[in-house]
């Protein structure tokens, strides 16, 4: 008989994420595992006393995940159809990164929408010459209070994320400037990632009143210049709703080859 059983042990749970990450036939997006999946909770999922996989979800019963033990693949749809009965489930986020959830979830789909892109490095662009008016730097500690009014001022959202996330990339060295002239135009990230080593997570905020200069371009290729210098492989995403970052992304020598989608069961 099919249960579940709710995880409380950090280390589990990490030796499980990590062991997820090895089954992706492309790296997963940095932002998604720290910001989304890291914040899940996270339930083993039993048939007697033998542990057959696990699951999580989000706080609002979001399905984000279900990974199965190797003896226990041929099980995934009786054990998704149960997981969506038992827990009254009606939405799923799935990649096609991850071959075997997502597959299982269009078993069960009624509607799919996009919810982002993921794109790889396919081309390696120069960045502007010399000549290029913009001034590209590091970000250093001193500037945080400046940096926390500059993503309030040109992000969406809350923005309670903010001050933590700036710390942790000032203290880490991973946050990067573009000025015109003494005026902060962009910023950018470049997250190297533990787990996916050499993957680096690239990410830019470009001022609203500077947008459609093409400065995000501009931006991600000096990111994949540092990136290259590293010994780090760029990978970044976007929202699909997000028609501007994705021209700017792509116009940066990226490729989109996987999709994460709304799925409605």
């Amino acid at each position: 008989m099919l249960k579940c059983r709710q995880l409380e042990q950090s280390e589990t749970i990490r030796k499980l994420r990590d062991e997820y990450l090895r089954t992706l036939v492309a790296p997963a997006d940095g932002m998604w595992e720290k910001a989304v999946i890291a914040q899940a909770a996270f339930w083993e999922i039993h048939d007697g006393k033998q542990v057959l996989g696990a699951f999580c979800l989000d706080a609002e019963g979001t399905l984000l995940r279900v990974q199965l033990l190797e003896p226990y693949l041929e099980r995934g749809e009786e054990i998704l159809i149960w997981l969506v009965s038992r827990q009254g489930i009606q939405r799923a986020i799935a990649s096609t990164i991850e071959p075997l959830y997502f597959s299982l979830c269009l078993d069960l789909h009624i509607n799919i929408t996009p919810h982002s892109y993921l794109f790889r490095d396919q081309q390696r662009i120069e960045p502007p010459a010399d000549h290029d008016p913009h001034h590209f730097r590091k970000a250093t500690s001193d500037e945080l209070d400046a940096l926390v009014l500059f993503y309030k001022e040109n992000t969406s959202g809350p923005g309670a994320w903010i001050e933590g996330f700036l710390q942790e990339r000032l203290r880490s060295e991973e946050l990067f400037l573009l000025f015109d002239h003494q005026t902060l135009v962009a910023t950018g990230e470049c997250i190297p990632s533990q787990e996916q080593p050499p993957y680096a997570d690239l990410g830019m905020v470009v001022a609203q009143a500077y947008r459609g200069r093409g400065l995000g371009s501009s931006m991600l290729l000096r990111l994949k210049q540092h990136c290259y210098a590293s010994g780090w492989r760029p990978i970044c995403s976007c929202e699909a709703t997000n028609a501007a970052s994705k021209r700017a992304i792509e116009k940066a020598g990226f490729v989109s080859e996987h999709r994460i989608v709304n799925i409605q069961f």
